[in-house]
């Protein structure tokens, strides 16, 4: 038999992912079963537990969202690193994703572990940039420019998550008026100072 590259091992896994991504934003991380993840990929129970050794480390794989392009984003202004993050998360099946994960979360602490990783991350890469730019713009001593980040750090977080909210959940049949109007409401409060 031909030993299989690490390639080819890479793409089958992260297949195994996307294709469990999709059971578990249709039915839930809870109520997909293995069932559902093998029929969907059309493998074998074998050729998967090959790559995992069982339904959680799966479900640690699909919650997880790729943060590449997120570090991909380059402003000039740190709002506009925020207003980056909301054009990477205008898609719905990001945002069905998100809020499936964010759901199950508060019953499942590997969820919230991985939820409150990246959400740390998007604020940590926003502070660095309302910090760089405090400090050159702000007339803060430094005590000062930490507690505006504090503030601007639940803010920026406030305004991901409640664009992920708004526009997915609230909005009806008026998405784009609905995210227009975000999209203000975003800026009103990313550029206080």
């Amino acid at each position: 038999m031909p030993k299989v590259s690490e390639e080819y091992k890479k793409n089958r896994r992260s297949q195994i992912v996307e294709t469990a991504r999709e059971c578990f934003i249709k039915h839930g991380y809870q109520k997909a079963s293995m069932s559902d993840i093998i029929a969907a990929t059309g493998l074998s129970a074998g050729a998967i537990y090959n790559h995992f050794s069982s339904k959680d480390e799966i479900i640690l794989a699909a919650a997880r969202m790729d943060m590449a392009p997120f570090d991909r984003i380059r402003a000039e202004q740190p709002w506009d690193y925020v207003f980056g993050c909301l054009k990477v998360l205008d898609t719905p099946k990001i945002r069905r994703h998100l809020l499936v994960t964010w759901g199950e979360a508060v019953a499942m602490p590997q969820l919230a572990t991985v939820v409150s990783e990246q959400l740390s991350y998007l604020r940590d890469q926003s502070l660095e940039r309302y910090r760089t730019w405090g400090a050159a713009e702000l007339d803060f001593t430094e005590e000062e420019l930490e507690e505006w980040l504090t503030v601007i750090g639940a803010a920026v977080l406030s305004v991901l998550t409640g664009y992920v909210v708004q526009t997915q959940l609230v909005a009806g049949g008026k998405k784009e008026s609905a995210r227009e109007a975000y999209l203000e409401y975003a800026s009103a409060i990313l550029r206080q100072a």
